[in-house]
C-alpha cells in the first residue's frame, strides 16, 4: 500500500486500521480459493532483479546501509504532497541514501483533481528537489479517488502536465499508480512518452500491456526501513524493460473425455521468449466455456462435447493456441429387440441407443453371415436369403450388443379382416393384416384417403372420425397391397 500524504487522522489509529485491514485480507484470501501468493516472482528471478524500495517521513529513520546490506540498489523518495506539504524525511533521506551509495528517485503524492493543480504540484516537487542530482526519474504518484472521479481525460492531461514541468526542468518523468488505475483512466498512447512505475502485489508479473520501469510488486519488511507498523514497499526496476517477443505451449492439441474414471482435464504451461522478457504474465481463455473452461493456471477442464481453442496470450498481445476436443463414451448400447424378422430384399435400419445419451461414440457394424443379411456403415440391413445371421453393433469404445436377424421369403399377398367395414363415428378396428405362411414383411405401411374422415395409425388401428366413405389400405415393403372401403355413420 503505497504510504499518502500527512492527514489528520492520529498516528496509532492509522496504524490500527492499517493492520485490522491487513488481517481481514489475509483472512479473507485464505477462506477464499485464491492462491495466497508469498513470492512475485521465481527465486531465480527475484535474485537476478534489480531491486529497490520506496520511502517517506512514514518510515522514520531509515538505515540505507542496512537496506543496501539487503541486496535493495536504489530507492524512491518521496518529497511531498498536495499543494505545499514537504515529506519531512526528505533531505534526510536523499543524503543518507546518497552517502550508502543508492540510486536515488523522488515521487510526490498528489491530491490534484485539475490540470492548473497538478501544474502547481510539479512546481512544488521541484522547489522541494533544489536542482538535486537523482539516478532515477521523478514520479507523479496519484492515487486519489478525488482525481480519478474527474474521467479518463482529466487524469491523462493531469499526468502529462506534471511530467511536462518535470521534464523541462531536466529530470526524467515517471508516472506512478495501481496496475487498475493504469488500465482505466490514462490513455497509453498520450502517456508512452513517460516511465511507468505500476503497482500490482501478489502476482507472478502484472497483467499490464505495455512496458514499464519499475513495479512496486509487494509490501515487505525491509530491515532499517520499516514503518511502526512493519511495512515497506518493495519494487523491481527495469533499466532495459524487455518485451515479450512470443508464447509457446507444452502441448498443441488435446483430447478430453468425460465420464467416471476418464481423463478431463489437463494442465498446459506456456513459455515466453525471449527467456530474459521482463514481463513472463501469461493470460488463459477458452474460445467456448460450453466445452472447457480454463483457469489462470493454465488447468483445462472438460465442460461439455465438442471441439474449441484454449488460448494462452502475454499482456503485450502474443498468443499460442492448443486445440481441445472434448468426446464423452459409451458404457452401453442398445438396439432394440434381441431378435427381428425380415423378408428377402427388405431393409431395416437399426438405431442405436447409448449409454449415456450425450456419448459421441459412433457405431460400427458386422454381421456374421453377409450371404444371409448385409449390413451398411450406417446401419441398414438387406434380407438377401432365407436363413439367420447375428447383427453384433459396437462403439468406438468399445461395448456391443448383438441382434439375430432371420430372413423369410418376400410376401406374394397380403390380407386383412375384410375388404369392407361399416363403423360408427368414434368407433375403432384392426385391419389385422396377415402374410403368406414362412414369408415376412417386417413393416407394413397404411394409408388413409381421407384421414379427416378415417384415421389409420402405424399399426394397422382404424379411427371412424365423420360419416361418409373412405379407402384405407396396407402394404408390405415389396409392394403387395389390401385395401379396405370404410363406411362411417352416426
Amino acid at each position: 500500500m503505497r504510504k499518502k500524504g500527512f492527514h489528520k487522522v492520529p498516528e496509532k489509529v492509522k496504524q490500527w486500521v492499517q493492520k485490522g485491514a491487513m488481517v481481514l485480507a489475509a483472512v479473507a484470501m485464505l477462506a477464499s480459493d485464491v492462491p495466497l501468493y508469498t513470492q512475485a516472482v521465481t527465486k531465480e528471478e527475484a535474485q537476478a532483479a534489480v531491486k529497490g524500495i520506496d520511502v517517506s517521513g512514514y518510515n522514520g529513520t531509515v538505515d540505507f546501509e542496512s537496506v543496501k546490506k539487503q541486496g535493495y540498489t536504489y530507492v524512491m523518495i518521496r518529497t511531498g504532497a498536495g499543494k505545499e506539504t514537504v515529506d519531512s524525511c526528505f533531505a534526510q533521506n536523499y543524503g543518507a541514501a546518497g552517502t550508502a551509495g543508492l540510486k536515488r528517485g523522488a515521487y510526490y503524492y498528489s491530491y490534484a483533481t485539475t490540470v492548473k493543480e497538478a501544474q502547481a504540484e510539479a512546481k512544488k516537487c521541484l522547489s522541494i528537489l533544489d536542482n538535486r542530482n537523482l539516478e532515477c526519474p521523478v514520479a507523479y504518484d496519484i492515487e486519489e479517488d478525488a482525481a480519478f472521479k474527474t474521467g479518463k481525460e482529466n487524469v491523462t492531461a493531469m499526468a502529462v502536465a506534471f511530467c511536462e514541468i518535470v521534464k523541462a526542468a531536466g529530470y526524467e518523468p515517471m508516472i506512478y499508480a495501481s496496475l487498475n488505475k493504469l488500465k482505466e483512466y490514462f490513455d497509453y498512447n498520450t502517456i508512452s512518452q513517460y516511465k511507468i512505475w505500476v503497482a500490482n502485489y501478489d502476482v507472478d508479473y502484472p497483467d499490464y500491456a505495455y512496458p514499464y520501469m519499475m513495479w512496486q510488486y509487494t509490501i515487505g519488511s525491509v530491515k532499517g526501513a520499516n514503518t511502526a507498523g512493519g511495512q515497506c514497499d518493495e519494487n523491481y526496476i527495469y533499466e532495459n524493460f524487455v518485451e515479450a517477443e512470443s508464447i509457446a505451449l507444452n502441448e498443441s492439441e488435446v483430447d478430453l473425455q468425460i465420464g467416471e474414471g476418464l481423463v478431463s482435464s489437463v494442465s498446459l504451461s506456456g513459455t515466453v521468449s525471449p527467456t530474459d522478457a521482463s514481463n513472463k504474465h501469461i493470460n488463459w481463455s477458452s474460445e467456448d466455456e460450453k466445452v472447457v473452461t480454463v483457469d489462470g493456471n493454465g488447468t483445462v477442464q472438460a465442460v461439455g462435447n465438442g471441439t474449441t481453442n484454449v488460448v494462452a496470450s502475454t499482456v503485450n498481445g502474443k498468443t499460442a493456441v492448443c486445440k481441445v476436443t472434448v468426446t464423452t463414451p459409451a458404457t452401453a448400447i442398445a438396439i432394440g429387440n434381441e431378435s427381428l424378422t425380415i423378408g428377402k430384399k427388405e431393409n431395416f435400419s437399426l438405431v442405436p441407443v447409448l449409454t449415456p445419451e450425450t456419448s459421441t461414440d459412433g457405431t460400427t457394424y458386422v454381421s456374421s453371415d453377409e450371404k444371409i443379411v448385409r449390413v451398411e456403415k450406417d446401419g441398414t440391413l438387406t434380407g438377401l436369403k432365407k436363413g439367420s445371421a447375428e447383427i453384433t453393433a459396437t462403439t468406438d469404445s468399445g461395448v456391443s450388443t448383438t441382434v439375430t436377424v432371420t430372413v423369410k421369403k418376400a410376401p406374394w399377398r397380403i390380407s386383412n379382416n375384410g375388404l369392407f367395414k361399416k363403423m360408427k363415428v368414434g368407433e375403432t378396428y384392426n385391419m389385422n393384416c396377415k402374410l403368406p405362411k414362412n414369408s415376412a414383411s417386417n413393416k407394413i405401411t397404411y394409408y388413409s384417403r381421407n384421414k379427416y374422415r378415417v384415421e389409420v395409425d402405424e399399426k394397422g388401428n382404424v379411427t371412424a372420425l365423420a360419416t361418409g366413405w373412405c379407402l384405407i389400405r396396407a402394404k408390405t415393403y415389396n409392394g403387395k397391397k389390401v385395401w379396405t372401403l370404410v363406411h362411417v355413420v352416426e
